[in-house]
């Protein structure tokens, strides 16, 4: 019994390290931190080979209704973020969803003439181009080519406005992405780096490839 107690104790030593580590990763994510993001870029004239998915889901844009309708556990929404979104369709951003069996799998979010550096700040674009963010699909899905799918939808929707090209960001901790963009079509055209310091937020971009994107 006296081992058995023993092994049921807590290692003081393990607790004081697990602290000290949830410190050192607060302090690394909210303190001080260098966030470095590769910007891509899509010629829509020359998107590459259209991907189909063997699914073959539909395609619509999203309402407020469809935001309310997703949670966290599911669809990475949180209280929060919906109010976010909700406001974003307001200011004339696009959810496109995909639909299976008339459940949503997967979405995109893409915006018009302006690039979202860190929510509530932006710089402009061109009027030929557009900036897609938040992708996401259902973790039962993954594998299918729906992310793919979306994009081919978007494109052709891009075109009939009048856009040339489709941009969009990716961090470089995030390895299969970048090689989902790389893969796509997709060329690099552009590093932004994002510094945090003691609650002061920096996002720089180099001045030509910002002059690029805004012309």
């Amino acid at each position: 019994m006296e081992k058995t107690g023993k092994k049921n104790k807590k290692n003081p030593k393990s607790g004081i390290l697990s602290f000290l580590l949830r410190v050192i990763n607060y302090v690394k994510k909210c303190v001080l931190g260098v966030y470095r993001t590769k910007i891509f870029e899509l010629d829509l004239e020359h998107p590459g080979p259209k991907i189909i998915s063997d699914l073959n889901p539909s395609f619509r844009l999203a309402t407020k209704k469809d935001i309310l309708s997703m949670d966290k556990a599911h669809y990475d929404y949180h209280k929060k973020e919906k109010k976010f979104f909700i406001d974003r369709l307001k200011e004339g951003d696009r959810c496109i969803l995909a639909l299976y069996n008339g459940k949503t799998i997967g979405y995109i979010w893409v915006m018009k003439n302006q690039m979202e550096l860190r929510p509530n700040k932006y710089i402009s674009l061109s009027k030929d181009r557009s900036y897609t963010y938040k992708e996401f699909v259902l973790n039962e899905y993954r594998g299918r080519r729906i992310h793919g799918a979306i994009y081919a939808y978007l494109s052709d929707m891009l075109r009939r406005d009048g856009k040339r090209f489709v941009v969009s960001a990716v961090d470089m901790d995030n390895k299969s992405a970048l090689k989902s963009k790389s893969r796509g079509g997709y060329r690099i055209i552009g590093n932004l780096t994002r510094l945090r310091f003691f609650g002061l937020k920096f996002d720089y971009i180099k001045k030509k490839e910002l002059c690029y994107l805004q012309n």
